[in-house]
């Protein structure tokens, strides 16, 4: 597996561009997404901004919760309005990691 990238600052990430970003679990709540179908939203925000991560098919991820620490990578889109990877890369950063 290839290390992750560098994480940049939310408040620097613009839709289409392909980043990681790394920050606290502010909020996580599980949507439909489609017929039968649910997506795990997660809140994630640094000192800069706000971003939503979306894991389509989930409803919960072992380690994700309110006030964990993750970085995630992938493609910088849309959800509901606001900027959102949908089915990042991610790992849970342990207090040695920041």
């Amino acid at each position: 597996m290839h290390p992750m990238p560098v994480a940049i600052a939310i408040g620097d990430v613009r839709w289409r561009d392909v980043a990681a970003v790394e920050g606290t679990i502010r909020s996580v709540r599980v949507r439909p997404w489609a017929d039968h179908v649910s997506s795990l939203e997660c809140t994630v925000v640094d000192s800069t901004g706000g971003i939503e991560l979306v894991f389509l098919g989930r409803k919960r991820l072992g380690g994700v919760h309110l006030g964990a620490e993750i970085r995630a990578f992938g493609r910088i889109g849309a959800h509901h309005g606001r900027l959102a990877i949908l089915n990042p890369v991610y790992e849970l950063l342990l207090p040695d990691d920041l």
